[in-house]
């Protein structure tokens, strides 16, 4: 059985913004790790207002392009969730071949990195929680493996997209 012409636009308009916003965050990681910015931390940011933009876009152009200038919520979700779902992916999917292919030293550079931060804010830390819950954290971040990084990379993306893709599709919805 075929799919309406408006509830294919419904996935393809989302599923093309979520593939051109994963461009842009492998463009802002490449741009971080040329910079020699730590690309895995520095970026987290950038990633809600890249998230939020193309969410916004993606709902806005099915909405007023193809639904004539009318969203209701569900339609609002669909294409939400397809577009942070693909943009999640696409992105995860190149930090795991940045960590695993091209350069694998990525995830010892995090590692050292989140190890120097928590020895740093150690007193902090032990205060708040005990001594073995601050070593068990720095031994679970001992053992982060590049599919780690990337899965944390895309559950990240997908929590956020959701709360924004609800938030977007309330403000769009006519």
């Amino acid at each position: 059985m075929a799919l309406h012409p408006l509830n294919r636009k419904l996935v393809k308009v989302p599923l093309r913004y979520g593939i051109l916003g994963g461009g842009v965050v492998m463009f802002l990681f490449l741009m971080f790790y040329f910079l020699d910015l730590d690309p895995l931390v520095n970026i987290k940011v950038i990633d809600m207002l890249i998230l939020a933009i193309f969410i916004f876009f993606a709902l806005k152009e099915f909405r007023d392009r193809y639904n004539n200038r009318a969203l209701h919520f569900w339609q609002g979700m669909t294409a939400g969730v397809v577009t942070y779902l693909t943009l999640a992916l696409v992105s995860a999917i190149f930090i795991y071949i940045m960590t695993v292919i091209i350069d694998p030293e990525l995830t010892t550079k995090y590692i050292e990195g989140r190890t120097e931060l928590l020895k740093q804010n150690r007193q902090n830390l032990v205060d708040t929680m005990d001594e073995a819950t601050y070593l068990e954290a720095v031994a679970g971040v001992k053992e982060t493996t590049p599919l780690d990084l990337a899965l944390d990379d895309f559950l990240k993306k997908s929590i956020i997209g959701l709360f924004l893709t609800i938030i977007i599709a309330v403000i769009l919805r006519k």
